[in-house]
């Protein structure tokens, strides 16, 4: 089954005692929540500068998510989340965002002083160090494998955790629990979340050939560092290269117009608490929403070669000088 085999090797990859494989990195976390099995009125920290499948998740659970803002790297913000840590908090999930990693020395030291649970959401980092522990494995972490990421299929995702009880849980809430039996009788909710081997097969395949890849992405990211103004670049801190994002007055009509063109460029996230479903009062003085409103990024194609770099970057450079 390749879908066994790639649980073997990825856990390997990620360096944890086990590996859950599900059908979308949003199953992940959502999968990873409810493993949990945590009380009705659980609160859980979410970045309010992350993809909306972060925060679905916590919905998806029945559980109450906290939004966080974001620092100048767009991460969540970890001297903000103290403050609003009370007894119904049990989760503190944060986003290594674009291939930037959080604090996890000082998400540990937050999550031991309050007996909260980690879930990374490293969809975006997959092959990130932080201080030579791998991204994914500081509590549980939730990966997608995705066509536009590092290591992808068409679709899927993983947990990743050395909490064997909690992915043993995973692993039957993804098969719609049917327990070890498979009476039908089900004893817990259950999900149908199961990855295929046709989509495990492709994974793997991408998984053998991750450290080319990150290679490449990074030479691509070097190219661009040496090419782009100072004046439109993010903080170049990133772990591994996901995408290339950059900042703008005017990152939308950006986008816009470069997509208008043929090049390959998208919007940043928009604040969770933007979003409707939610209603949290949300506040136009957040640095996620200023972010929201100025960044965007640059896919990253690892087959491009000098030329093509070059020719994205004097396409994306004239457009944005353009809007200024």
């Amino acid at each position: 089954m390749h879908y066994l085999k790639l649980e073997k090797e990825f856990a390997n990859f990620i360096h944890t005692k086990k590996c859950i494989s599900v059908n979308t990195g949003t199953a992940a976390l959502h999968t990873a929540l409810e493993s949990l099995q945590l009380p009705a009125d659980s609160k859980v920290i979410v970045p309010d500068f992350t993809m909306y499948a972060t925060a679905l998740a916590v919905y998806y659970a029945r559980l109450h998510p906290v939004f966080v803002d974001c620092d100048n790297n767009l991460l969540i913000d970890l001297d903000k989340v103290e403050e609003i840590i009370d007894e119904k908090t049990k989760v503190l999930m944060v986003t290594h965002i674009y291939g930037r990693i959080v604090d996890m020395d000082k998400v540990m030291h937050l999550a031991k002083k309050y007996n909260l649970r980690v879930i990374e959401d490293a969809c975006e980092a997959h092959g990130a160090m932080w201080n030579g522990k791998p991204v994914g494995s500081f509590d549980i972490g939730c990966f997608s494998f995705y066509n536009n990421k590092i290591v992808h299929g068409e679709e899927g995702g993983a947990i990743t955790s050395d909490d064997t009880n909690l992915l043993k849980i995973a692993a039957d809430m993804k098969s719609m629990s049917f327990g070890e039996s498979h009476n039908f009788f089900h004893s817990q909710i259950g999900f149908n979340y199961r990855m295929t081997n046709s989509q495990a097969a492709m994974i793997l395949d991408s998984l053998h050939e991750v450290q080319d890849n990150l290679k490449k992405r990074q030479e691509i990211t070097n190219k661009f560092n040496s090419l782009f103004d100072k004046k439109f670049q993010m903080p170049n801190n990133r772990e591994v290269v996901w995408v290339y994002d950059l900042c703008h007055p005017r990152a939308d009509t950006v986008v816009k117009r470069l997509k208008d063109i043929g090049v390959s460029a998208r919007h940043s996230f928009k604040p969770m608490s933007l979003m409707p479903l939610f209603n949290d009062n949300y506040r136009k003085n957040t640095n996620a929403y200023l972010k929201s409103n100025e960044v965007f990024y640059l896919n990253i194609d690892i087959s491009w070669n000098d030329k093509m770099i070059t020719e994205v970057c004097e396409k994306t450079s004239t457009i944005m000088e353009e809007e200024l």
